[in-house]
């Protein structure tokens, strides 16, 4: 069995909690961290979403905590992260969940939607990673920051571009600290996930390519949160400032619409 280095470990998940319309990823996460030994502190600002999930990860074997907290303030997510490492002792692998996007065309979106965007998907990450990046500099003994940005981040944001725009500075946030962090031993990486949607790990196993936009198939929340724990395991000790994609291949389809029937038609032409 492959050690991820995650025993004993002291880790904290930021929007841990589980709401039942959205796809899970800090469900899942926490849920990884716990079964690979890690104790965790779930910060949720639900209360009983933070217990709901400590709950599951403790009749699984797991150790956590909750902590309720509204992490898009900046003296709560302080009070948040100095109560894990009251609890902890200290922090060496922490995962940011948190976020949300809204639908529109550019032109119609208001100043109210883009600043809630911006702040509930990369103005509190910000807040996170100053404050774990503080007190793992304090520690002296590295660790790993986490943060879930998007493919939306990457290529275009058609329709919700405040979220587009957000996802692509929290995968900037990650190189720079990442680029700061590193004479500290601190790793900092971001994971992109593709079109989970409200979550689809009811999806068959076995069945590829079953629409035009995923290549290999759509990523289901599980599959986020294990990449999630790859980087924050030992197996990624080397790893930092990078952006994993995990988007079934959609963001590498080819632009122009080539297929196998197009393919025989222009097998002897020559451009």
């Amino acid at each position: 069995m492959i050690d991820l280095g995650l025993g004993g470990k002291r880790a904290v998940v930021s929007g841990a909690g589980y709401i039942p319309e959205r796809a899970g990823h800090g469900r899942f996460t926490a849920l990884n961290l716990a079964d690979a030994g890690a104790t965790v502190a779930c910060i949720d600002i639900d209360e009983g979403r933070a217990r709901g999930i400590v709950a599951e990860i403790e009749s699984a074997g797991g150790k956590a905590f909750p902590i309720v907290a509204d992490m898009t303030d900046a003296s709560q997510a302080q009070r948040a992260i100095a109560r894990a490492v009251e609890q902890l002792g200290g922090i060496d692998v922490c995962v940011d969940i948190i976020g949300g996007a809204t639908w529109d065309k550019a032109e119609d979106f208001d100043d109210a939607t883009w600043t809630w965007t911006i702040k509930n998907n990369l103005t509190q990450v910000f807040y996170l990673f100053q404050c774990v990046g503080k007190e793992m500099i304090r520690q002296g003994t590295g660790g790993s920051m986490v943060a879930l940005a998007s493919v939306d981040g990457i290529a275009a944001a058609g329709y919700h571009a405040p979220y587009g725009a957000a996802k692509a500075g929290v995968i900037s946030l990650a190189k720079t600290f990442a680029h700061e962090l590193g004479q500290y031993g601190i790793r900092v990486n971001a994971v992109a996930p593709g079109n989970v949607g409200s979550g689809n790990e009811d999806q068959p196993e076995g069945e590829y390519a079953v629409n035009g936009i995923n290549p290999l198939a759509a990523p289901r929340a599980h599959d986020i949160a294990n990449a999630a724990l790859f980087l924050s395991s030992s197996l990624a000790e080397r790893i930092t400032g990078q952006t994993l994609v995990v988007d079934g291949g959609a963001t590498i389809r080819e632009l122009w619409g080539m297929t196998p029937e197009l393919v025989s038609q222009f097998r002897d032409q020559r451009y």
